[in-house]
């Protein structure tokens, strides 16, 4: 009995001392991993913004796809990795790399800015991945909405239309760089950008206009705003009011969504990003 017991303790603390040397290995593995991962510091991210800023640097996309992938190789979990992971992707895509910018947006995660979200809805449309493309627009047009709907000098409303939706906007407060004071914005239901018609009093085109007439004459300009640039239908005096307007800005946009623009419509194989997508989702008014 007595060799039992003392095989059984012998038997015990061998097997103690295998798990304790399998968790002084595994806390050293771990403290090795946290070490790789704190690598990366504060000074590093540093060093790559200041290199998107070196002025004596072309900043080429090539160059801040380059130092920009650097920077998210060397350091993944540093928190400026889905800032870094979409200045990436919007480098490749000014270098028609679709792929690749496909996989920096997905890393970068949600994005606030237009500007970045029209980027990437173009790099999943031309990767293959269009489904991800409009929902992407939908979740921005879902976000800019609400935007609007909190903000005191906005007024929204929505109507359905048999190919997509009009957004009525109307403004008690005039942009200071658009002079927007309305404008009826169209997003299709399927494939497709959105289109606006805006109502505004451009300062500088009226500024323009006053000086080749030598007239004093106010007016407000009817302009369309399409993924690919912007056509003025017209000049109307300002004492047509935008609710007079509403009939014919809802004829024109239901047309429009019955065709709407679509990614590389005019761009062949190559990556085209709308431009200015501030005048296809307008902003609060800037006092």
């Amino acid at each position: 009995m007595g060799g039992k017991r003392y095989f059984s303790k012998r038997r015990r603390r061998y097997a103690g001392a295998i798990i304790a040397a399998g968790v002084t290995t595994f806390t050293a593995f771990m403290s090795l991993q946290s070490a790789h991962a704190q690598s990366c510091t504060l000074q590093d991210a540093t060093q790559w913004q200041l290199a998107l800023h070196d002025v004596e640097a072309e900043q080429s996309p090539d160059y801040i796809r380059s130092v920009t992938e650097a920077f998210l190789s060397a350091c993944p979990n540093r928190p400026e990795f889905s800032e870094a992971s979409r200045i990436a992707g919007m480098a490749a895509v000014d270098m028609q790399d679709a792929e690749a910018a496909k996989r920096h947006f997905s890393n970068a995660g949600h994005m606030t800015d237009l500007l970045s979200n029209f980027y990437a809805m173009a790099a999943f449309h031309e990767s293959g991945d269009p489904d991800t493309a409009w929902r992407m627009r939908d979740r921005l047009v879902e976000a800019w909405r609400t935007r609007l709907d909190r903000h005191p000098l906005v007024s929204v409303s929505a109507e359905p239309l048999e190919n997509g939706m009009l957004y009525q906007l109307y403004f008690s407060q005039t942009d200071r760089n658009t002079g927007t004071r309305a404008a009826w914005v169209a997003v299709p239901y399927g494939p497709g950008w959105p289109a606006t018609l805006s109502f505004s009093q451009d300062r500088m085109r009226l500024a323009l206009r006053k000086a080749r007439a030598a007239k004093d004459t106010d007016f407000r300009y009817v302009d369309l705003n399409r993924c690919h640039g912007r056509r003025t239908l017209g000049r109307i005096e300002t004492s047509l009011s935008s609710s007079d307007f509403d009939i014919a800005a809802r004829a024109s946009l239901s047309a429009y969504l019955a065709n709407p623009d679509q990614p590389n419509q005019k761009a062949g194989n190559q990556i085209e990003v709308c431009v200015l997508p501030r005048r296809l989702l307008p902003a609060v008014p800037k006092p």
